[in-house]
């Protein structure tokens, strides 16, 4: 039988570095303590490990305050804190239209209970000025946030955050930015983006495990707790107090995981976030010419310099069954709308949205013609 070919980066990253196995286990062995809970060397070693991976974090996005550096159990979590802490009563919020579900929905949800009102603009145009042109254009003079992603899930697009910053800051408006599908896939500088706060997926181009989630909260960014509870600190206290990152992080963090996040930062940093972006860039090139030139093939978001995601379907065939036959012949790949339905929307896939294969830095040439052999004879 041929070696299975990972082709999912988007959705998770396969395989995680041996490193990240390992530090998972020695947590649970060394670290096995509640970290900031006690004093004793269990709880200790915990604590020790989990402000390790917030200097990790600090390090590969360009920062310098570890304490402004929240964990949680992933990206959506993540930005439904950093969304619903900051969207005063009355505001508007810009969202773009190729964000995923776990911006749209509690974007949707807030307005829907009448706490905000919001409006979407046209994203998908690959000269960087006129997407922000089509920012401006749905601005508002109560406009107060904006919550943007780096990069679609769906079609690579990399949107000009910095240039969007700009424009925030220059009206007093705050930008969350969704980097589930930026963290370690391109270089992404915390401070030079001009972002108020950035979320991450610990367990995509960080390759941690999963179940870990980044929000890092800028010293402008003050979001109100999303989750109540212990914090290991001012116990007598009947709210979660002012001080980060335990007043955003209520109840027990996930020691093992980000012991194992904090190694995958350091593989990331050791291979450069450089190097791995060159290589999956001309791996998403090489793939994207052949499925053009596939039978039968339509893609779409076809953007020069994009994150690794392809998206295409294959004519006669709907995206669930392209996928089943390429995991029948030892490809993995993801169907559907992959939670971005507004996305899919903006790329006119139709109402099954698509086949997505996305490229971790381990991908090789050789896996992509068996990718291409296997679509041409779908």
């Amino acid at each position: 039988m041929e070696k299975l070919i990972y082709f999912d980066h988007a959705a998770t990253s396969w395989p995680k570095p041996p490193a990240v196995r390992e530090a998972m286990c020695r947590a649970t062995e060394y670290g096995g303590g509640n970290p900031g809970r006690s004093g004793h060397v269990l709880s200790v070693r915990a604590a020790r490990g989990i402000y390790e991976c917030r200097e990790a974090v600090c390090s590969l996005f360009s920062f310098n305050k570890p304490e402004r550096i929240i964990f949680t159990q992933n990206a959506t979590y993540a930005l439904n804190t950093a969304i619903c802490g900051l969207a005063s009563p009355g505001a508007h919020i810009v969202i773009s239209n190729l964000e995923h579900n776990s911006v749209l929905r509690p974007v949707h949800k807030l307005s829907q209970s009448g706490r905000i009102t919001y409006s979407m603009f046209d994203a998908t145009d690959d000269d960087d000025d006129e997407c922000v042109y089509c920012f401006k254009r749905v601005l508002r003079d109560n406009t107060r946030l904006a919550v943007i992603t780096a990069a679609s899930n769906i079609c690579g697009k990399i949107l000009p955050i910095e240039k969007i910053a700009a424009v925030c800051h220059a009206r007093g408006i705050k930008l969350i930015v969704d980097g589930a599908q930026a963290g370690g896939v391109f270089p992404l500088n915390f401070s030079l983006s001009g972002a108020d706060v950035l979320c991450l997926a610990g367990h995509k181009g960080l390759y941690g495990p999963q179940g870990t989630g980044i929000m890092i909260c800028g010293e402008n960014a003050e979001p109100e707790s999303f989750a109540q509870g212990g914090n290991g600190i001012n116990s007598e206290m009947y709210d979660m107090g002012d001080i980060l990152p335990e007043r955003l992080e209520a109840g027990t963090l996930n020691t093992p995981g980000l012991w194992g996040l904090c190694e995958g930062i350091k593989y990331v940093m050791r291979e450069t976030v450089e190097e791995i972006f060159g290589k999956t860039l001309l791996l998403t090139r090489y793939a994207a010419e052949g499925i053009a030139n596939c039978r039968d093939v339509v893609s779409y978001g076809n953007y020069g310099v994009k994150a690794p995601v392809i998206l295409f379907n294959k004519k006669g065939m709907s995206p669930d069954e392209l996928a089943s036959y390429l995991s029948d012949h030892g490809i993995c790949v993801r169907a559907g709308l992959h939670c971005a339905p507004i996305a899919h929307k903006a790329c006119g896939t139709g109402v099954d949205g698509g086949v997505r294969v996305s490229f971790g830095h381990l991908n090789t040439r050789r896996e992509i013609d068996r990718l291409l052999l296997a679509v041409n004879r779908a």
